[in-house]
Parts: structure tokens; C-alpha cells; sequence
């Protein structure tokens, strides 16, 4: 399920408005509609927060990061579209909580190049220090 799909899916079930997410986002109800259809999938990360705080929700529900549990010691072996990149760059609270970087700033190949080059990053360390244990 994409994040456009789940914010559906919570407003539908709180009976939360369109109306009401777009105007306490300050934004249209188009663009509200279409990050439902994920006409756009690069969502800020500052409207994601925003939009969780809305609908009542925690940012890992949103992003689906509390409801389909997968072994989280499973990274992707790569990324070859920018929503599952952005999925991933969304999910991965160490790169929220850092920062610097916009995606909505950039194109979608450079959304996928950048989540592949911190997924390598990831098992690098990750195979290093599990060698480590050894």
C-alpha cells in the first residue's frame, strides 16, 4: 500500500474532510487528492509530519513502517522507482531525523540514486560490524 493510499484510507475511516486536511495544510484540496492517488509521490517530509498530527496518527503508521512488520534486518537489494526510494528515505527515521537534503527538490532518478547510495551505505556497516561479532 502506498503512503497516498494509507492518508486515504485513515481520512476515509476518521471521516476526516479533504476540506479539512487541505485547509489546516494550507494547501488545495487537488493536491490533497493527489498525493491520495499518488499523482505526486514526492511528499514533503514537513507535510507527511503535519498530516499524521491531522489524522491522529503516528508517522510510522502513515508510512506503513508499523503495520506490514517485515524482518527490519532486511534492507531492498535496490531501488529501480522513485516511490519505493522515497518509501524508503521516508521510513528510515535516521535519515527524517538528519536532515539535509530535499526531495521534493529532486528529480526522480536523483531520488533513486540517492536511496541506493544510502542503501549501500546501510550494508556496508551493516556486513562490517556483524563480522565484527564473529
Amino acid at each position: 500500500m502506498t503512503i497516498g493510499e494509507r492518508i486515504k484510507e485513515i481520512r476515509k475511516s476518521k471521516k476526516i474532510s479533504v476540506d479539512t486536511i487541505a485547509s489546516q495544510l494550507g494547501i488545495s484540496k487537488t493536491t490533497i487528492y493527489r498525493y491520495e492517488d499518488s499523482t505526486i509521490e514526492k511528499i514533503p517530509l514537513q507535510v507527511i509530519e503535519k498530516l499524521a498530527e491531522i489524522l491522529g496518527v503516528s508517522l510510522a503508521e502513515l508510512t506503513g513502517n508499523g503495520a506490514e512488520k517485515k524482518d527490519s534486518s532486511e534492507l531492498p537489494v535496490a531501488f529501480d522507482n522513485a516511490q519505493d526510494a522515497m518509501e524508503f528515505i521516508i521510513k528510515t527515521p535516521t535519515l527524517a531525523a538528519f536532515g539535509g537534503y530535499d526531495p521534493a527538490s529532486m528529480s526522480d532518478e536523483t531520488i533513486v540514486e540517492f536511496a541506493n547510495e544510502i542503501l549501500q551505505q546501510l550494508k556496508l556497516v551493516s556486513y562490517k560490524y556483524k563480522n565484527m561479532e564473529k
